[in-house]
């Protein structure tokens, strides 16, 4: 009885007794936390996706590529002053045929990409930092703005950042259990199909190999040095192949323009050659976009992030955690050589810098995590740890508002997506369309949303190609002057046995930004004796 009732009196006595957070508690907090942003980060990149957003012009570029050519041409220079990996070009013609050339479909292979990251990463960090650090960094990632948005773009950035990931998880995964010997095989084995994928990529292959060398080197497993060699004579290969084959394409007509396009297009992410100017473009580049993680901008909009980088960094180095330096801070050298080479442009856009995301993300979330250190009561930590992932998780919100609102990236292209939408279903079997469009640049989506009719449309030859042919579409977008004189020209090529069935006009002004009008004239004509 006596001992009963001892016990009931510890017990009331303990809940009495102030709550104190234990380190494990904390950290299942932020697991908890972090898996909740995981899950926002996903559905940020299938709720963009499934928004399907009218095609803009930069996507359209490389879309018109791969709707026009097959595979063997597709290792030719691209068109529209493009370049893109030939297996990301191939995947996007394999999906186009299988899928259709949908916004959905043309945008399936980005949009993988875009979730693997984000689960490959949500591996890598939790295994290379301690579990504060981690979950800033999965975080940060999850909802950052540029790898959702890219996720629904037709472009090979979210490529980049998926296979520069996946080899820094591979190696940390090998680094942690060496005699596993599973991470190396599969890391020469990925090798080939990720500088494929990914040209920047090459970078954070090369750090690989320097990240996994002095632990190889103290292995006494030989079977480690045959796949470490494995990996490194892959790596190689794969990048001889690669390399050969720009240099082919570097040998086509349209490629001196294209390279000279490339290096304007590019200049600001090549270091200059006086001091001054490289310590001012130094500051410029690192402060810029290339931080620009969850948000930021280039003229200093990205100090925060870049001072929290550099906390980071300094956390790695003060908790004797270099090697992972080494593996986070290699491809940013070995970029940087290609800059200086005038090969390949450093941190002047993040979207081109895609491959550093990992390791941008990783010390950022160190940085953040060293700064939280500093609050002795783990009970008042969590609760700044907590306004920190409500933070961004308001951001991440906050962006699949913005996408709701504002799908579509330019006026036309709306425009231009429901009027083919309204043409396809007014099409018949057989019908023609004849489409002139004499506007000098930024017409690339146009074109696309006509590209996508294949055999049908007659773009600079007559215009009716079969004599079988009971009906034409005559369809015309000029920019400011009126495209009836177009109109008339076309109308006299067809001769009196047409006649009209249905005529619209549209207007369209190009953006918000600027004031140029986009006329079009859709008129549909059939023979007379239908």
């Amino acid at each position: 009885m006596a001992t009963a009732l001892e016990a009931l009196t510890t017990h009331q006595l303990a809940d009495k007794a102030p709550f104190e957070l234990s380190r494990r508690d904390y950290v299942r907090q932020l697991r908890r936390m972090t898996t909740w942003l995981i899950a926002l980060g996903l559905c940020a990149r299938l709720f963009r996706y499934l928004l399907s957003g009218s095609i803009w012009n930069d996507e359209a570029a490389v879309a018109l590529n791969i709707i026009r050519r097959d595979f063997e041409g597709l290792t030719h220079a691209l068109d529209e002053m493009q370049v893109a990996p030939i297996f990301f070009l191939w995947a996007e013609r394999a999906v186009l045929l299988v899928l259709g050339s949908s916004e959905h479909a043309m945008r399936f292979v980005p949009c993988l990409f875009g979730l693997g990251g984000l689960i490959v990463f949500w591996d890598f960090a939790r295994r290379v930092v301690p579990p504060p650090a981690a979950a800033f960094a999965i975080g940060i990632m999850a909802v950052a703005r540029w790898p959702v948005m890219m996720s629904s773009t037709i472009k090979p950035y979210t490529a980049d950042m998926f296979c520069s990931t996946l080899l820094m998880a591979l190696a940390v995964r090998w680094r942690q259990q060496p005699d596993r010997l599973w991470p190396l095989v599969a890391l020469a084995a990925v090798v080939p199909f990720t500088l494929g994928m990914s040209y920047p990529t090459v970078f954070v292959a090369g750090s690989v190999s320097v990240y996994l060398l002095p632990a190889v080197w103290r292995c006494p497993d030989r079977r480690v040095t045959a796949l470490f060699a494995g990996y490194n004579v892959m790596m190689l290969a794969a990048f001889a192949v690669v390399f050969s084959l720009v240099l082919r394409q570097g040998a086509d007509p349209q490629a001196a323009a294209l390279k000279e396009f490339m290096r304007t297009y590019w200049k600001h992410g090549f270091p200059p050659g006086g001091v001054p100017d490289f310590i001012w473009w130094s500051v410029k580049i690192h402060t810029g976009r290339l931080m620009s993680y969850p948000w930021g901008d280039g003229n200093g909009g990205s100090t925060l992030t870049c001072l929290l980088f550099l906390t980071g960094v300094w956390s790695c180095v003060r908790s004797d955690n270099r090697y992972i330096l080494l593996l986070c801070l290699t491809p940013f050298a070995l970029n940087f050589v290609a800059a200086a080479l005038g090969q390949y442009p450093y941190g002047a856009c993040t979207r081109l810098s895609m491959h550093l995301a990992p390791s941008i993300c990783l010390l950022i979330g160190c940085g953040i995590s060293r700064i939280l250190e500093t609050v002795s009561s783990l009970e008042r930590r969590l609760r700044w740890t907590r306004g920190v992932f409500v933070v961004l998780g308001l951001f991440g919100i906050a962006e699949m508002v913005a996408d709701a609102v504002k799908p579509h990236r330019e006026f036309y292209g709306r425009w231009m997506q429901r009027m083919t939408l309204d043409l396809e279903r007014q099409l018949e079997p057989g019908d023609e369309i004849a489409f002139r469009c004499p506007i000098p640049k930024q017409r690339e989506t146009l074109d696309w949303y006509m590209a996508r009719f294949g055999e049908r449309v007659s773009w600079h030859g007559p215009t009716v190609t079969h004599p079988d042919t009971l009906r034409v579409w005559l369809i015309v977008i000029t920019v400011q002057e009126p495209a009836e004189q177009i109109e008339t020209k076309f109308r006299s090529t067809l001769g009196q046995e047409w006649v009209s069935v249905s005529r619209t006009e549209h207007q369209i002004q190009a953006n918000e930004a600027e004031r140029w009008t986009i006329k079009c004239v859709v008129h549909c004509l059939a023979r007379r004796s239908q």
